[in-house]
């Protein structure tokens, strides 16, 4: 203890557990990657978020702001509590030993962890996987080995022990058996997910968010025999909202960008902006997309409900009007048209459902002459481009919404 005084005044930022009087080295002693997340709870039930660093069947050095010195519990998995006390001096900042006083397994009590419990606390996603399969027919273990394996390693962006669960489902109950205690799933899909894996016979992988609306959980359900499996649950919400972040920078880059080369008359507008577009003004007609045929009736449709304008620039919406019902029926099977006007305005409105053109094609797509892929707008965007004075375009998995906007005058007679 009287080294950890020391050392904490003389190397305040050296880690404790590099330190063999931390937690004392030997065969039982083991340091998890990434820390496993627990929860420190104290007798009036007041919790404490902590981090194993380092840990033997005897203690554990954990990084948290709980008092020291102080009495807690940890609840490891159902019917498994550990009782821990904080050793006052043996650390430094909030990095302390804690002793572990009682190990309560159901009925029975001990005082230090199982070879079991030690290397599920302190193993590897590899040694978690050979754990919770070992148990399974020889015939089959290589081949569930294998799965639980592919699919950690397929979640490259999320660690299993950090931001997930991985639990045994059995009998129509769950056995948790390690990562994140205190995640908190929505456990009536989650055995959904294992009834279907297991009826299946094959692995099933759901996106699930909960039921505040806050959450969003990626879980992968893995057959073992006809009646048991085991369930990797992850929660992505971070790594969703990182790349809707960097989705929406790349996003305004391309807005700033396409805007500067067209002199403003094209405008990359984000979901809420295009509705407010095909909102404002009134409408004069509507229609849908389906065929061919279905092109040069809409031109003869909208034609009649138009006012009377000079040929030319009649002629100008009729040809971009052709051009975004061709696309929508190529690339999405069909889509839906409307003309609205405000003042001496007339907007061209032409939605689908279609996969949207690829952010990584969005410029080519829109500026480049004679560019086309089966997900872009194609050369006629060009063209639209050329005639109408103002463009509107917002484009993403869940469909394309293009407005045009013509400057119209009544013709003389």
């Amino acid at each position: 203890m009287q080294r950890c005084i020391e050392c904490a005044k003389k190397h305040p930022d050296r880690n404790c557990v590099e330190c063999n009087n931390f937690v004392p080295a030997g065969p039982l002693r083991r340091v998890p990657s990434p820390p496993v997340r627990i929860l420190l709870e104290d007798e009036h039930g007041k919790q404490y978020p902590a981090r194993i660093l380092v840990l033997s069947t005897r203690e554990f050095g954990l990084e948290t702001e709980a008092p020291i010195p102080g009495r807690y519990k940890i609840r490891l998995q159902e019917g498994l509590w550990v009782e821990v006390a904080g050793v006052p001096f043996k650390g430094k900042n909030n990095v302390h030993v804690f002793d572990i006083l009682y190990v309560h397994r159901n009925q029975e009590t001990a005082f230090r962890l199982s070879k079991e419990e030690y290397q599920l606390l302190g193993g590897s996603a590899g040694e978690l996987v050979q754990e919770i399969t070992k148990r399974l027919p020889a015939h089959l273990q290589d081949l569930v080995r294998e799965k639980l394996l592919a699919e950690v390693e397929k979640s490259e962006i999320i660690n299993a022990l950090k931001v997930g669960k991985v639990m045994k489902y059995e009998g129509g109950r769950f056995r948790y058996l390690s990562g994140q205690a205190d995640l908190a799933l929505p456990m009536e899909e989650a055995e959904k997910l294992m009834r279907q894996a297991i009826r299946q016979a094959e692995h099933r992988r759901e996106l699930i968010v909960s039921e505040d609306g806050k959450r969003v959980f990626d879980l992968h359900g893995v057959p073992f025999d006809h009646k048991s499996g085991g369930l990797l649950a992850f929660d992505i919400t971070e790594v969703i909202e990182k790349e809707r972040k960097m989705y929406r920078r790349e996003m305004q880059a391309y807005r700033e960008a396409i805007a500067a080369v067209t002199g403003g008359r094209l405008n990359l507008a984000n979901g809420e902006e295009i509705e407010r577009v095909v909102s404002e003004g009134t409408e004069l007609v509507k229609g849908e997309v389906r065929q061919t045929h279905d092109i040069p009736e809409a031109r003869r449709i909208i034609q009649k409900f138009l006012p009377s304008i000079d040929r030319r620039r009649w002629h100008a919406i009729a040809l971009c009007l052709s051009e975004a019902l061709t696309n929508a029926l190529k690339h999405a099977g069909g889509g839906c048209w409307q003309a609205r006007q405000a003042g001496d305005t007339v907007r061209v409105i032409v939605r689908d459902r279609g996969p949207g053109i690829k952010k990584s094609e969005l410029a080519r797509a829109t500026l480049m002459q004679h560019y086309s892929t089966k997900n872009s707008l194609g050369c006629g965007f060009t063209l639209m481009l050329y005639y109408a004075d103002y463009l509107h375009l917002n484009t993403g998995p869940s469909g394309t919404t293009l407005a045009m906007d013509f400057c119209v005058v009544p013709a003389i007679s």
